[in-house]
């Protein structure tokens, strides 16, 4: 299917392709990341509702970091989940799944690591761990050698190029 490129009778025009699915993927990265900012500042103005949650100080202190953390971490995963919807899209699955066994490792490494030293922090840490590790593949993925990376569109246009002076 080649991303489900046609040619438009009535515009006499070839729709869809790599090119615009390139153009659209980009549009919903840029979308993911200002949603995932915009999530994350919801959750940091949320912020101090955590001392309607509890009377106890303590648990108060202990969940303060943690929803830091998980406020930026908003950003992140805004990015990864339309970059990982991309890898399906696009039938990369076998990436997928390396990034995911990968990010899964990482994270379980994270919390064998950091929980001891640093709590109910470590283990959210743990999970940004998880997250940027599923972050780097989705980039690798865009940019390194998915189907709409910078390298195969550049080969895809120069066999445009090739095909307009033949």
């Amino acid at each position: 299917n080649d991303l489900v490129e046609v040619f438009d009778e009535k515009s006499k025009k070839v729709v869809g392709g790599k090119k615009n699915a390139k153009v659209t993927v980009n549009r919903l990265m840029s979308w993911g990341f200002v949603l995932g900012i915009g999530l994350g500042i919801l959750q940091l103005l949320a912020l101090p509702l955590i001392r309607r949650t509890t009377p106890l100080l303590e648990v108060r202190d202990a969940a303060r970091i943690p929803s830091i953390l998980a406020s930026v971490y908003q950003i992140i995963n805004g990015l990864v989940f339309i970059g990982e919807g991309v890898m399906i899209g696009t039938g990369s699955f076998l990436e997928l799944s390396f990034t995911t066994v990968i990010a899964t490792g990482g994270m379980l490494w994270a919390l064998r690591t950091f929980p001891p030293i640093y709590g109910v922090t470590g283990v959210w840490m743990s999970f940004g761990v998880f997250n940027v590790l599923r972050l780097i593949g989705v980039a690798l993925h865009q940019r390194v050698y998915g189907p709409l990376s910078r390298r195969k569109m550049e080969m895809l246009n120069s066999q445009d190029e090739m095909l307009a002076l033949s």
